[in-house]
């Protein structure tokens, strides 16, 4: 697109008086090559993103069906379009019509030579590789034997009485109905755990007054499950306690490929699991660190019933310090000694569990992996709550991977970005990585539709993307063809995956940016240390409130990397917070306590309540004792009420004033402010640091537009706009310092977004207003035109000032030294809309005309003729308009402002090609391309497959145009049939719209 394009439609009033204060050149930029070619500037990369910022995607081979021919044309296509990294998937499918054959096993011979095919054909085009660990999720395959695969626990239950003496085979616990059995139906892999007796008729009801009348009789069980024991007085539950498979496959393999998943707490399984996996590959392969293939990648965990492990016992006591065996009962629904204590054991009980999936299975999968000069991959913090109860400090999992990943979903309960962002930020990873875009629906969005969720997600800390999914068709599945259960479908037959490149760059240029130095957040919030525990999506405390931002910490990262320096908590990598948050608890992890205490004395601030307890049952109830002597010494007559502070070392402890009163009081105020012009406006931000350069993305919450003044917490430094949709970097011009910050004006289109730059000392003089000769700083905009701005300010080629400026009247230009300026504007011509007619054209053999006169611009689902009506695919518009020549003098721009479009277009005036729109407003300078006179306007719309399926399933006559696998829309619940239309087509109105350009002396 023209560097020029959209000038009057894009951001704000921008960029400043003095000459110096020109745009620089890349030449006079900071040498960087962060993750790119060698010594390109950032403002070079901004422009054109190194391959560690582009998305990837998931690259689904569904059933292990794979064409050679389409796999090489899949990779280019990714290669064309800035997709720069492919994760090989290979899935199951379903299926209801039984469309897609069975393909070769995954990994078998004929699977490992397409995967190796895929590898170097990918190191010719310069695209990265991933694999998935399994066919489908979680890891795991048909190699994986029952020692080494997915454990639970089982008990049974039998009831003596004493005294007596109890000679018997105890029965064997009912196992899972998928336990792989042998002859007889025992498991083929099962190992005693423990017996232990308790003094009660039924367990599940039972109170034991003290662990020690806990008979552990594990020794008297012989090989045979023989018990022999002399029984004391009394009524008596003895419970065997087994260890055995649960029988948990993998979840949709490929047909030829169903296998059982690994035990997630075993190391030795995680490491046979992955050493099998990388040595078929480098049987393949050999040396894997000269291919493309980079990553492995393990889906998110989401076993059931998972729960044991055969050393559980022995990594019990090393971990926590105490036999658990006489405390087993209690996973019978037991009461030891009282309830308070046995939630203290289940909450070890968990921890342990959450220690040995990260430990096991992450650490261990990590450690084979970089073996082998691999990196591990993995969406090890989830998805959790709601969806699925994982076993894990899910920070904590994340923290001991190579790249962690989330995941958000379009539906707005599953986002899994915060979380990730956090894991990155506390233990030092640059990359915040996203399965983005996951869905239930099918073929319904474009590019603007997703353009929210991913602004959110940046806001939320996200800076790398992998779509979800990007399914491998092959030509003879027709179109759209074969695709994965769930979406949102990124891949080539797309019907606007021939315009799909500037939403990519999009995606690449803000994710470029985010990953650039150090995440900003005042706050740190320890989540505390429960065995499973995870970090909700991103929501501000309602006492920090809007305009402070956040991290949070777990356990690992206290003990093993935080400092306190300056006042502040800081970690190894820069990162550094003003305060640290405890949760609203009366328990807290003795080892956490200790520590806080000697952050605190080094000068830390602690906030939060005086804790009276210590979480888990080791060393209790000393460790009760310790916390009340530790948090006396911190906390001191802090009662959150009448005394509220308390100073401890160098350092405080604070209890009852809010995050957001302790940073005021401390000098500290928001990092972000807004005041926007609308009651409705509503900003969004997230803050990155890379040494002296501040950068900020800001992004429009709502599909209108938007304007306020935004106060950075800068002092001294030019803004300079960052546009990620061109590339484009602009000086802002009009600026000014306030009290906490720069206050800068942004003009923001709907779900619009830019990034603040702070790189340059401000000068001495600049602009502080221009506006229109009358009070408002944003004056009351013509209704009928929304997306202009009455004047906007740009720095000319010279130096000089520049107005740009849509309606007649005087405006005034201020300068931070008092400097006033008021400029004339007699005239501006007005909009001219174009009202056709217009005729479109159609391809053939999808159902509409070859083409068609529309008289006026409506939705092709308006249309009378049933092929355009249901149509999909890409129609061209083409129609003849007098420009006349008083509208293409020296003084004036000229725009051509598309109104809405359904879903994405690109424009030529005369032959001359402009550009791709995919996002409000669909809008183009046209000015070098325009004749006075007569001139021809072409306009491509694509929309999306989603009308041309609702057609087919209309069919009367059996008359159909697409083939697909996925033969229900949303959700799987409802038939295309009843799936309503989308808007689709140039739906207007189409303006001409001309833009005074003024220039003043600097």
């Amino acid at each position: 697109m023209p560097r020029k394009c959209r000038t009057v439609w894009m951001v704000a009033v921008v960029v400043a008086l003095s000459p110096a204060m020109r745009s620089a050149t890349a030449a006079e930029e900071t040498s960087r090559g962060l993750g790119g070619v060698a010594n390109r500037s950032l403002a070079e990369e901004f422009a054109s993103p190194p391959p560690s910022a582009r998305p990837g995607v998931y690259w689904v081979w569904l059933n292990g069906v794979v064409d050679r021919a389409q796999l090489v044309r899949d990779l280019e296509e990714y290669k064309a379009k800035g997709i720069a990294k492919a994760y090989i998937f290979d899935c199951g499918a379903r299926d209801p019509e039984d469309l897609i054959p069975e393909g070769p096993p995954f990994m078998g011979r004929e699977s490992l030579e397409t995967i190796g095919h895929a590898i170097r054909e990918a190191m010719r085009l310069g695209i990265e590789i991933g694999l998935t660990t399994s066919s489908s999720w979680n890891a795991g395959g048909p190699w994986v034997t029952p020692e080494h695969a997915s454990m639970g626990l089982v008990y049974s239950q039998t009831v003596v009485r004493g005294p007596s003496r109890f000679s018997d085979i105890l029965p064997f616990p009912k196992v899972p109905s998928k336990t792989p059995k042998g002859p007889g139906g025992r498991p083929l892999y099962h190992k005693d755990v423990a017996v232990v007796a308790v003094r009660a008729a039924e367990v599940e009801s039972a109170v034991v007054e003290d662990v020690d009348s806990v008979v552990d009789l594990s020794d008297r069980l012989d090989e045979n499950g023989r018990l022999a024991w002399d029984v004391p007085a009394g009524t008596w539950t003895v419970l065997r306690f087994v260890c055995t498979n649960t029988g948990q496959a993998l979840a949709l393999p490929s047909p030829k490929s169903q296998g059982l998943a690994i035990d997630h707490f075993s190391a030795d399984a995680t490491r046979m699991h992955f050493e099998f996996f990388i040595d078929k590959l480098q049987q393949e392969l050999g040396d894997l660190t000269k291919t493309a293939l980079t990553t492995l990648y393990l889906c998110s965990y989401e076993l059931r019933g998972a729960a044991w492990t055969p050393d559980f016992l022995q990594q019990f006591e090393r971990r926590r310090g105490y036999d658990m065996t006489r405390y087993l009962p209690v996973l019978a629904g037991t009461v030891i000694q009282s309830k308070k204590v046995s939630d203290r054991f289940l909450h070890d009980y968990r921890k342990t569990q959450g220690d040995l999936l990260v430990d096991a299975f992450y650490r261990t999968a990590r450690e084979v992996c970089r073996s082998r000069g691999l990196l591990l991959c993995a969406e090890a913090g989830g998805p959790g709550p709601p969806l699925h109860q994982v076993p894990v400090d899910a920070l904590k999992a994340q923290g001991a991977v190579d790249i962690a990943r989330g995941e958000f979903w379009t539906d707005e309960h599953y986002f899994v970005v915060k979380e990730t962002a956090c894991a990155a930020h506390v233990y030092g990873k640059r990359i915040v990585d996203q399965e983005a875009f996951t869905s239930w629906a099918h073929w319904q969005y474009g590019p603007f539709d997703l353009k929210p969720l991913a602004d959110r997600a940046l806001c939320d800390g996200a800076n790398l993307f992998t779509f979800h999914m990007s399914p491998h068709s092959p030509p003879e599945a027709g179109l759209p063809g074969w695709v994965y259960h769930a979406g949102t479908h990124i891949n080539p037959n797309l019907v606007w995956w021939p315009k799909a490149g500037p939403f990519v760059d999009y995606l690449a240029r803000c994710s470029h940016l985010l990953q650039q130095g150090l995440f900003v957040g005042d706050v740190c919030y320890y989540y505390g240390d429960e065995g499973f525990n995870f970090v909700p999506p991103k929501q501000v405390d309602p006492s920090l409130g809007f305009g402070y931002d956040y991290d949070v910490v777990n356990p690992e990262v206290i003990l093993t990397r935080m400092k306190a320096a300056g006042g502040r908590l800081v970690l190894p990598d820069g990162m550094n917070y003003e305060i640290l948050v405890l949760p609203d608890d009366d328990a807290i992890d003795l080892e956490v306590l200790r520590k806080l205490e000697e952050l605190v004395r080094a000068g830390a601030t602690v906030v939060g309540r005086k804790p009276v307890l210590a979480t888990g049952l080791a060393g209790y109830p000393q460790s009760d004792a310790e916390v009340h002597d530790i948090a006396e010494r911190m906390w001191g007559p802090c009662d959150g009420e009448t005394v509220t502070e308390h100073a401890c070392g160098a350092g405080k402890v604070i209890w009852g004033p809010s995050p957001r009163e302790i940073l005021e009081a401390r000098g500290v105020g928001p990092d972000f402010r807004c005041f926007g012009r609308h009651q409705e406006t509503a900003l969004d931000y997230l803050h990155r640091r890379d040494g002296e350069t501040d950068i900020y993305f800001v992004r429009n919450k709502n599909e209108r537009w938007a304007e306020a003044d935004c106060v950075f917490r800068v002092a001294g430094k030019a803004p300079e706009l960052w546009m990620p949709d061109a590339g484009q970097i602009r000086k802002q011009l009009v600026y000014r310092a306030v009290e906490g910050g720069t206050q800068v004006p942004i003009r923001l289109g709907p779900h619009g977004s830019v990034f603040v730059v702070f790189r340059e000392k401000a000068p001495s003089e600049h602009l502080t207003s221009v506006r229109p000769d009358r009070i408002s700083m944003f004056p009351a905009l013509p209704s009928e035109t929304p997306e202009m701005a009455e004047v906007e300010v740009f720095r000319g080629d010279q130096g000089e000032v520049e107005l740009m400026v849509s309606q007649p009247g005087a405006y005034v230009l201020e300068t931070s030294r008092g400097g006033r300026r008021k400029v004339d504007v007699a005239s501006v011509p007005q909009a001219r809309e174009l009202g056709g007619p217009w005729e479109v054209f159609f391809p053939a053999d999808w159902g509409a005309p070859a083409s068609q006169e529309f008289p006026k611009l409506i939705s092709w689902t308006e249309h009378g003729n049933e092929g355009i009506k249901y149509f999909s695919g890409t129609a061209r518009y083409e129609t003849e308009f007098e420009i006349p020549a008083e509208l293409l003098t020296a003084d004036l721009r000229l725009f051509l402002d598309l109104g809405q479009v359904k879903n994405v277009a690109n424009v030529a005036v005369n032959g001359q090609v402009l550009g791709i729109l995919w996002k409000p407003p669909f809008a183009v300078e046209i000015t070098a391309a325009a004749n006075p006179g007569a001139n021809r306007l072409t306009v491509e719309v694509a929309n999306t497959w989603s009308n041309r399926l609702v057609g087919d399933a209309q069919s009367t006559d059996g008359k159909t145009y697409c083939r697909t696998n996925m033969t229900r829309s949303l959700t799987w619940r409802r038939s295309w049939k009843d799936t309503p239309l989308l808007d689709s087509g140039l739906l207007g109105p189409v303006r001409l719209v001309p833009v005074k350009r003024i220039r003043i002396g600097p």
